[in-house]
């Protein structure tokens, strides 16, 4: 097999999804600062409120993750991407437009994003499970790495042009910027040159059924197992953390908006390395080493970041190393994670196993920000901020203890 054909960028459909992807996930960063800043600092929220809006992002993992499978798997995937991006621009538009109307609410900014949330849901698997038939085989890894590189290496820059806009326009008025780069996005998925799958003839299966088929599936499987029991452990302390980590940032140690964009390019300039140097590490170390070593490097950065509040002047820095060292380990755990499940099922259950990995991992996501905001509203910050650290830190043992032998013998 020669180099060329590893390459996932000789393949101009590919190239085509790449720029799109790359575009709509630097856009979002606008949305992922603004949108708890708008609850924080705007809205006065409280933990239990950033709590909830925690939950409302990222509960359609748990809701919709399963039927979004069994959608993908028998339409279309074209126009379905197509339609979730232009729903997420519309819904991230009603924020500006009731704050220009004098009517921003907490309400409204759960419903809208809920529904982003939603919409992301089936586009994230539509695009996962679209991938293996754009690319072959042979040159999955390298399309992964190359995705994950450019929406790591678009996220360096997001956040701290993110922060220094909204210091400059405010939260709601950088929202256009997003909706911008979903509207944008859908016209060039728009134009992937993609031969979708024939309709199966006849009734389909009951929905419930082919739900069931695709969680029996990961579950059963000895090297997908491990690797999702690894991810809804990090998920879970993530969950916890980004509960309150806005909240700690900006009322606990005073942080500008520009100094928490700042904070929030160091994981993002950690993922771009993780993702540059994935393929290195697991060529040298195998692809279970490079998995333990990549979620045990995840845990040490969530571990960190307590720290900080007794760091004084060095709280910046010490933070910006804690969320670099989550995000090299988090993006080379994630790499090796969706090229093992693409190349390890069948064309029929791509998307149902990608909604079934969603569900299963993405789902404890937001009860643990919920479970955060409750425990910071008794607690306090930094006993859920200590609580998130020792969970994510134990995440590595999965694949230690289930996962090592039978992971090296597929890589």
């Amino acid at each position: 097999m020669t180099a060329d054909e590893r390459r996932a960028t000789r393949i101009p459909a590919f190239n085509l999804l790449w720029g799109a992807e790359t575009l709509a996930v630097t856009g979002q960063q606008f949305s992922v600062l603004a949108l708890p800043l708008l609850a924080a600092v705007s809205l006065k929220a409280s933990p239990v409120q950033m709590g909830i809006l925690m939950a409302c992002e990222t509960a359609p993992f748990l809701l919709f993750s399963l039927p979004a499978g069994v959608l993908v798997d028998g339409s279309p995937r074209r126009p379905l991407m197509v339609g979730m991006n232009l729903l997420r621009a519309l819904a991230l538009m009603l924020v500006p437009v009731s704050a220009l109307l004098g009517g921003l609410r907490l309400e409204l900014l759960y419903a809208v994003a809920f529904l982003v949330g939603s919409f992301s849901a089936f586009f994230n698997v539509a695009y996962q499970s679209v991938l293996p038939d754009i690319v072959s085989a042979a040159a999955l890894n390298d399309a992964n790495s190359r995705l994950e590189t450019s929406r790591a290496g678009a996220e360096v820059l997001g956040p701290g042009l993110a922060g220094s806009v909204i210091g400059l326009v405010g939260g709601a008025a950088a929202l256009w910027i997003n909706a911008g780069t979903f509207l944008v996005s859908a016209l060039l998925i728009g134009r992937l040159p993609l031969s979708e799958r024939p309709t199966p003839v006849g009734r389909p299966p009951p929905m419930l059924g082919q739900m069931r088929e695709g969680l029996a599936f990961v579950w059963s499987h000895p090297v997908i197992r491990p690797l999702l029991l690894c991810a809804a452990t990090l998920n879970a302390a993530q969950g916890l953390l980004d509960a309150v980590l806005v909240l700690y940032l900006s009322r606990s140690l005073n942080l500008t908006p520009a100094l928490i964009g700042l904070v929030f390019v160091g994981s993002n300039v950690g993922s771009v390395l993780g993702a540059l140097l994935s393929g290195r590490v697991a060529t040298h170390m195998g692809t279970a080493r490079a998995a333990v070593l990549a979620a045990l490097l995840a845990g040490a950065g969530m571990l960190i970041v307590p720290l900080a509040g007794v760091a004084g002047a060095a709280a910046v820095p010490l933070l910006i190393l804690a969320r670099f060292l989550y995000g090299f380990g988090n993006l080379m755990f994630f790499v090796q994670h969706i090229t093992l499940r693409q190349s390890q099922t069948p064309p029929a259950l791509q998307g149902r196993m990608h909604a079934s990995v969603r569900f299963l991992a993405g789902g404890v996501f937001p009860l643990s920000a919920l479970l955060g905001g409750a425990l910071a509203q008794r607690l306090g910050i930094q006993a859920v901020l200590l609580l998130a650290g020792v969970t994510g830190i134990m995440a590595w043992l999965w694949v230690r203890r289930n996962g090592l032998r039978r992971l090296d013998a597929v890589a």
